[in-house]
């Protein structure tokens, strides 16, 4: 009989992180994520979202205690809506509806016994760039940040009566394909106005690119749902977690008389620095030593696109175009060892802004992740 049990030791934690290696095993395109990445969701001292909420996991196991599933759930404080939210991820199960519906039904009843009304999920417990939505097409290798399903996922989601939510689109675009002439001529048009400049943050301070960024997320995203404003505190984080991989040459801002307007925040892709390395979901000192080594020579050939934005005044001027094309340029000339192709995660379908951006740009959609809803 398959039982649920809470995680709260070292063995059952163990096998929280060790179970979506046993369920892709066979599956050529799975990368295990770092383990200290996953847990760090979980810590109370790491991450903020516990200020205002609080997060459970469990296992899923067979008679034998072998374990088939897991789940997180949590809720937390939504400062834009006024109100509470409830959510789950992390979800891992064999290919078999009653384990997926215990696991389902024990994330909601949860939630029930908090006062929350729905939940979203899969999602993080945490902020949208990592670990978020379920995929559904375009089963290629993930990029850092992003899980990998198995296609039956899909079909335990839709059994259970979850409705959709949204999908997020990745959009992928190999450095050296052309512009189109209407882009160019849109992106000239800025780039011949000289009260405009692009560059990237290699001349710039800790404390510029914290102010610099949050100016202009926090105009541009304010519109939409389930996104909220982020502190000078929230960024410094996010800053601090992209250092060890950061390349400040892929991390572009626009300004427009010297007030930032746009950025273009980008991040080698870590999966590709660590596939060959990483045993269990952790790195030993050897490994890492191999790691750092080729981060330093650019040893990813694929940028991932982690968040793009324009300032709303800007909009529709041909800004996004114009920082676009200066990027590509710019990554054209770091010579053979450049960077081959991008891949712009978490586009998602109500940005339609964006998704023209894209495709102006030639870019194809490559793989589709989706966010559910369940009301009870």
């Amino acid at each position: 009989m398959m039982h649920l049990k809470e995680v709260v030791n070292a063995t059952s934690l163990k096998q929280f992180l060790e179970l979506p290696a046993l369920i892709n095993q066979a599956n050529a395109n799975y990368i295990h994520p770092l383990n200290k990445d996953i847990e760090s969701v979980f810590d109370r001292l790491k991450n903020p979202f516990f200020a205002n909420g609080d997060c459970i996991r469990w296992n899923l196991y067979e008679l034998d205690n072998r374990v088939i599933g897991r789940i997180a759930a949590f809720y937390h404080f939504d400062d834009k809506i006024g109100e509470y939210t409830g959510g789950f991820g992390f979800f891992e199960c064999i290919d078999n509806q009653q384990a997926a519906n215990l696991l389902f039904n024990q994330a909601k009843n949860w939630l029930l016994s908090k006062g929350i009304a729905q939940m979203d999920g899969p999602i993080n417990f945490g902020t949208r760039d990592q670990w978020w939505g379920l995929l559904i097409d375009g089963y290629y290798p993930p990029v850092y940040g992003m899980f990998y399903h198995p296609p039956y996922y899909q079909k335990l989601f839709q059994n259970f009566s979850f409705d959709i939510l949204f999908k997020q689109y990745t959009y992928r675009r190999k450095i050296n394909t052309d512009f189109s002439p209407a882009m160019l001529r849109r992106a000239n048009r800025v780039l011949n106005d000289s009260n405009y400049r692009f560059s990237d943050i290699s001349l710039l301070s800790k404390k510029e690119i914290i102010n610099n960024f949050r100016e202009v997320y926090n105009a541009a995203w304010k519109d939409f749902d389930g996104v909220n404003s982020l502190s000078e505190a929230e960024i410094a984080e996010i800053i601090a977690h992209m250092s060890p991989v950061m390349d400040k040459k892929i991390i572009w801002f626009a300004y427009y008389k010297q007030q930032p307007i746009g950025f273009f925040i980008n991040l080698p892709d870590l999966n590709q620095l660590l596939v060959k390395f990483l045993r269990n979901g952790s790195l030993n000192i050897w490994q890492k030593i191999r790691f750092l080594y080729r981060k330093t020579f650019r040893k990813s050939s694929t940028i991932v696109g982690m968040v793009f934005g324009v300032h709303p005044s800007y909009q529709g001027r041909g800004v996004e175009s114009a920082m676009i094309l200066m990027f590509a340029k710019s990554i054209a000339q770091l010579g053979s060892e450049a960077y081959t192709e991008i891949q712009m995660n978490w586009i998602g379908d109500f940005n339609k802004r964006m998704i023209a951006v894209l495709e102006s740009i030639s870019a194809e959609k490559y793989k589709t992740h989706c966010t559910y809803r369940l009301t009870f």
